[in-house]
């Protein structure tokens, strides 16, 4: 069947209802452990995901244009059909019978304040849906100017402002600005599942606007992490089988669980103070990107090494300002890995919640700026050597031999200081760029952000590269960082980068 998108949009509207229809909300499996865990966590407000996408358009958007999209979206996209449900006494997940879409249009005035509320926003977990989708039009003008600042100060404080678009030579044609938001619940979907969700509400929106036929075809599967338990299952028993191994994790974990986090040194939060998650953003310019990209290669590093050491070099720089004086520096931080890259087969259709951690403790001198490539080379030399032998499957199955490990996020949820807490973590999804902006003659997607509300853990570090530009946001929590101490975290860490590429071409 196809739906013709060139109807009156209430006959549309009625023939996708009659579809929806047929989902009788039949059980479809048990959440995964982390599936749980990120619903604990839903209930607390706390690890939810928010995109900002802006678009420029040839014409003006009409709300039933982006109603019908997502209508669109939901019957197309498996994964934001589903709801929780108790069965047996356990949690599942179950096709939603709800068809309704989470949708509003905002006034401009409202536009600083739509991540924030994303970001604490409460789904209804046993109806859905599990994601919601808000609108913006932007009137201001001059936001696609060019900028002759590296490195762009982008926003601060609670939420972010409503961010300039990339700079386009070839926007002339599309005069029409706005923001998309997307929100989503993390036991759905991950930063890669997001992202294409991203592109396919893009793709749909222009094919709405251009009156093209759109057919039922899903646009990928809701996939269970059963893969991935199968390999973590086989590395339970490697470790099970070797006592000097399972030494070597439990001396480890002890180690982090005995770290004492960095900056609980420098900043104590305010008695009486509301604890909030905030952001800081920077972008850098497609020259700077270009030779951070090229520095890197010559360096043999990723970017993710080199912007690791970056912030490790920050980090030492601030705690030495602050009075934390030592000659070396065990920096604990870990990194949200894709567990797809240990899936056989495609992956590419594969949606849903499939995110991991590798744990690192990077011992960084005091002169870490007079070395910097050196260091940078020993982060990428051990990030690989992790992603190779899968450290995040191991840690998986180590927790899964732990008889303290926890069931659910509540009690640690409820009680912060019980977490074992990185300085920092990250999470990079490399260049975005294709994920967003496919079959769109009608719209331009000028830029792309992605945060993830953080009130437990001390800041994560988020990056990708969209359309020759590398994009960073730090995710802070009130709760251990000030934002004066923020706002210097990334001032150290860019102000670093630009010196270590001053002599790239």
């Amino acid at each position: 069947a196809v739906f013709d998108s060139t109807a009156v949009y209430t006959a549309s509207k009625q023939e996708i209802s009659q579809k929806m229809s047929d989902f009788d909300g039949k059980w479809l499996r048990e959440a995964s452990k982390v599936e749980k865990i990120f619903e604990e966590c839903h209930k607390r407000g706390i690890l939810l995901i928010a995109y900002h996408v802006s678009l420029s358009t040839r014409v003006p958007l009409q709300e039933d244009q982006v109603r019908l999209a997502l209508k669109h979206l939901y019957r197309k996209v498996p994964c934001l059909r589903v709801c929780f449900g108790e069965r047996e006494g356990t949690l599942w997940f179950r096709e939603a019978t709800n068809n309704n879409v989470d949708f509003k249009v905002l006034p401009e005035t409202e536009v600083n304040e739509v991540m924030a509320c994303l970001k604490s926003y409460q789904y209804n977990s046993d109806t859905g849906p599990l994601w919601c989708t808000r609108l913006v039009a932007d009137t201001s003008s001059g936001q696609c100017e060019q900028t002759t600042s590296m490195v762009d100060n982008i926003s601060s404080g609670h939420s972010g402002q409503a961010s300039p678009h990339i700079p386009d030579d070839n926007l002339v044609s599309f005069p029409h600005s706005y923001h998309l938001f997307l929100g989503f619940h993390h036991s759905i979907v991950d930063g890669f599942s997001a992202m294409k969700i991203c592109g396919f509400t893009v793709t749909l929106l222009n094919d709405v606007i251009t009156g093209k036929p759109i057919n039922d075809d899903q646009l990928g599967e809701f996939v269970s992490r059963e893969e991935t338990m199968e390999l973590v299952l086989a590395k339970k028993a490697l470790i099970e089988a070797d006592p000097l191994l399972m030494k070597k994790l439990t001396d480890e974990a002890n180690l982090r669980k005995d770290k004492e986090l960095f900056f609980s040194r420098i900043y104590q939060i305010p008695e009486g103070i509301e604890v909030k998650s905030l952001i800081l953003e920077r972008q850098l310019d497609t020259t700077t990107t270009r030779k951070f990209l090229n520095k890197c290669r010559a360096e043999k590093v990723t970017i993710h090494s080199a912007f690791t050491a970056l912030a490790d070099a920050a980090l030492v720089e601030l705690l030495a300002e602050k009075g934390v004086v030592q000659d070396t520096y065990n920096i604990y931080n870990y990194h949200s890995i894709n567990m797809r890259r240990y899936w056989k087969g495609d992956v590419s259709k594969s949606l849903g919640c499939h995110v991991s951690v590798i744990f690192m403790n990077t011992h960084t001198p005091r002169n870490i700026n007079e070395i910097f490539w050196d260091f940078a080379r020993s982060v990428h030399q051990e990030l690989q050597s992790k992603l190779k032998s899968g450290s995040a499957l191991e840690e998986e199955a180590f927790d899964l031999l732990k008889s303290d490990s926890m069931d659910t996020f509540e009690a640690i949820a409820d009680s912060p200081s019980g977490l074992v807490l990185p300085d920092y973590n990250t999470t990079n999804m490399g260049d975005v760029t294709a994920l967003v902006t496919e079959g769109t003659d009608h719209i331009r997607v000028t830029r792309v952000i992605r945060s993830i509300s953080n009130t437990v853990l001390a800041c994560t570090h988020v990056f990708h590269t969209f359309r020759g530009r590398f994009l960073y946001l730090l995710d802070y929590s009130t709760r251990h960082l000030s934002t004066e101490i923020a706002e210097s975290f990334c001032n150290k860490i860019f102000d670093n980068l630009l010196n270590v590429i001053q002599d790239c071409i």
